[in-house]
């Protein structure tokens, strides 16, 4: 054996060691996947994952691989050891981010695409598939639908290509994780990179002092040694964070203007220029789509999810617009003249800088309290034992933090946690919270690391215990004080940890169709949104405040004020989402195909429906598009709609928690009992529409989401 191969092998053994927490196994040591390890490793990972997919392949061709176990099992332990290593390298390039890391991963991305792509256009695996299905009777529903769903999603990937064809679908394949990683790349390195410069101290009057202190402490960073957040110079990372810190609070408009342009021109810039690389990849999703016998990358697409049809989902887009626009008129009106009325010199015309800076002044009047002064009663850790506790009070289940050490993380900040039953180890999840610049990208997800599958159990279990990661991007604590919260940001963490629940939760041991594995992705928001509307129940929301100093509790006036807020602007707030999901059909329908008008450019689309979707339209020279990592490197294309389809199945779901009563305690376990035995538990081992049925009785209506946000005439 060769030193090179030697040494392979050794980074391998390096990247795939793992350690366990009592029963939960197979948990990553997170310090041994170091970028100097990562290219080694990972090419020996796809050399043995290749040649054991070899064998699986010649057992098909001649016949000898034709039950579960020979087939569907040996194709899962091939995909899950390959996706476990691959997934947990690729979570470090979001929150541990490095040069030499990023370079490693890489180095072998273009043959780890090549090898997916290999496996999902398999032959002999389709036709192999195709005879076990004759064997429908023996097999149990998970696996039925583990197989259906194989065997289309091989359909689309091409598995029916051959020459030219299947070539050119391959190197589509291998460009578009290129193209995205190189879009996702190129914002992170510009955040790194980028700075807004602030040296007057009349610019930074109404920014909150924890921002002040991080752009101080930024600036001193850069070499201004002399530099504090009373004084500055201040440094301010063009991050999300900073951002809504600066357009909300900043009464220097001048300031609110450049930090509006400087964050709205993310991915334009020089070497990080997005724009050439996203129309790269509309154009090639769409040659793609046609290559598998699709009209368009929107109707491919939606063929994997549950709205049955692209028409479906434009139905709904347009209800819920007829719903929202008259609100949302009204409300764009009530604010220009409480804009006026205070005397504002940007009253006349509201730019976009403007509207969320007096919309903050608007809700503060009308609901009477400061949402940054709000942080000081949302202790992070408080807050966490008070989403800990509704999870007990909803499933019977305790969560615990394993002690400092005891397991191993990426960053000191990240916790582990355990999750019980009756007494019993179910789970685990590791929490992120806190913001990292230059290392770790915006906003906030959940992941898995290791799924619940009979596969990997471990001696004496049915399957192995389920464990999820969720990221945050929270305001470090400042020395000595707990970390404090906006109520948005607790928003985020109960969404994050409802997706959390449908992995740790589920009670199926086929790991294809474990927690989220095949729930359609237009489904998959329906635990994270509904887990938000707890957000608004006034005795949870009161058990989970302290003021951080004197340790009282949310006033109750105060706490009312809170909760009939959360509909402020909700029709401007609604148009919004339904821009971006207009935006990435319409662009997934038509850009790019040769049919589609060839005067129109991605960002020309995106600005038609602009103007005809917002009340405050884009500026000349703006686009979402070039930082929208949701469409461009993440998994939404033609599918961001699927936060309003959730929403709907979300509200209408917490409507069943509502009419039994959410002070019953009784009624109310027996109802999220049911929820957990159906959508958080069944997973993807039925369609989502009868997970739905089984938990609500009936298919999810719009009304219980239009009534709840106020933009239901009754």
């Amino acid at each position: 054996m060769s030193d090179l191969v030697t040494a392979s092998k050794s980074d391998l053994a390096a990247l795939e060691s793992s350690t366990r927490s009592g029963p939960i196994t197979h948990l990553p040591v997170w310090p041994l996947l170091s970028a100097d390890r990562v290219e080694g490793g990972l090419r020996q990972l796809l050399a043995e994952t290749e040649s054991g997919f070899d064998a699986l392949e010649a057992g098909c061709r001649d016949g000898a691989v034709r039950d579960w176990a020979g087939l569907m099992d040996g194709l899962e332990r091939l995909q899950d050891r390959l996706g476990r290593i691959m997934g947990a390298v690729l979570h470090l390039t979001s929150v541990k981010y490095s040069d030499a890391l990023q370079a490693a991963y890489d180095a072998i991305r273009p043959e780890y695409v090549a090898l997916v792509t290999r496996i999902g256009q398999s032959r002999p695996v389709y036709d192999a598939m195709i005879a076990l299905r004759e064997h429908f009777p023996t097999l149990t529903p998970a696996q039925r639908r583990i197989l259906e769903e194989s065997i289309r999603a091989m359909e689309r990937g091409g598995v029916h290509l051959t020459g030219a064809a299947q070539a050119r679908y391959q190197s589509i394949g291998e460009a578009l994780a290129e193209l995205s990683n190189r879009f996702q790349t190129n914002l992170v390195k510009e955040e790194k990179a980028s700075r807004l410069i602030v040296t007057q101290a009349e610019e930074v009057v109404g920014v909150p002092a924890p921002i002040l202190v991080m752009a101080a402490a930024t600036a001193v960073e850069d070499g201004a040694a002399a530099a504090t957040a009373d004084a500055g110079p201040w440094h301010f990372v063009v991050s999300a964070v900073n951002y809504m810190a600066v357009v909300q609070h900043a009464r220097h408009r001048g300031l609110r203007e450049r930090f509006y342009r400087v964050f709205r021109a993310r991915g334009v810039r020089g070497e990080f220029d997005n724009r050439p690389v996203l129309a790269e990849i509309l154009s090639l999703r769409q040659e793609q789509a046609q290559l598998v016998g699709f009209a368009s990358h929107a109707e491919r697409s939606i063929d994997a999810k549950m709205a049955p049809t692209p028409a479906s989902v434009w139905d709904l887009l347009a209800r819920l617009e007829q719903a929202a626009r008259p609100a949302a008129e009204r409300e764009f009106a009530a604010l220009t003249a409480f804009a006026a009325a205070q005397g504002g010199a940007d009253a006349s015309v509201l730019e976009p800088w403007d509207v969320p800076f007096w919309s903050e002044r608007q809700r503060e009047a009308l609901y009477d309290y400061d949402s940054e002064a709000l942080r000081e009663y949302f202790q992070m850790p408080r807050v966490m034992e008070g989403l800990f506790g509704l999870i007990h009070k909803l499933y019977d289940v305790e969560i615990r933090e394993v002690p400092v050490g005891s397991v191993p993380v990426w960053d000191d900040s990240v916790a582990f946690y355990e999750v019980r039953r009756h007494g019993k180890v179910i789970a685990g999840f590791y929490m992120d919270p806190y913001a990292r610049s230059g290392e770790k990208r915006g906003g906030a997800w959940m992941n898995t690391v290791v799924d619940r599958t009979r596969l990997l159990a471990s001696e004496g279990r049915d399957a192995s215990l389920p464990v999820a990661l969720f990221v945050m991007n929270g305001r470090p604590p400042a020395a000595g004080e707990p970390a404090l919260m906006s109520l948005d940001e607790v928003r985020t963490l109960f969404h994050e940890f409802g997706h959390a629940t449908q992995h740790m939760f589920t009670l199926v041991d086929e790991g294809g169709a474990s927690g989220m594995n095949l729930v359609e992705w237009d489904a998959v928001e329906l635990a994270s949104q509904f887990n938000e509307y707890w957000m608004d129940h006034k005795p949870f929301l009161h058990a989970m405040t302290r003021h951080y100093r004197t340790g009282e509790a949310l006033p109750d006036a105060l706490l009312d004020r809170v909760i009939a807020s959360r509909n402020f602007m909700i029709g401007n707030a609604t148009l919004r989402q339904l821009f971006f999901a207009k935006t990435d059909m319409r662009l997934h329908e038509c850009w790019g195909l040769p049919d589609a008008p060839h005067d129109q450019s991605p960002f020309a689309i995106e600005r038609e429906i602009a103007r005809t979707t917002l009340l405050v339209p884009l500026l000349p020279d703006e686009s979402q598009l070039p930082a929208f990592g949701h469409l461009f490197a993440g998994g939404y294309a033609a599918g961001y709609y699927s936060y309003k389809w959730a929403e709907v199945l979300a509200a209408d779901a917490f409507a069943a928690f509502r009419e039994v009563g959410l002070d019953d305690e009784t009624a109310l376990r027996q109802v999220a009992e049911r929820f957990r035995e159906t959508v958080l538990g069944l997973g993807g081992s039925l369609p989502a529409i009868e997970v739905y049925r089984l938990f609500r009785g009936r298919d999810p209506s719009p009304d219980a989401l239009l009534l709840d946000q106020g933009l239901l005439d009754v």
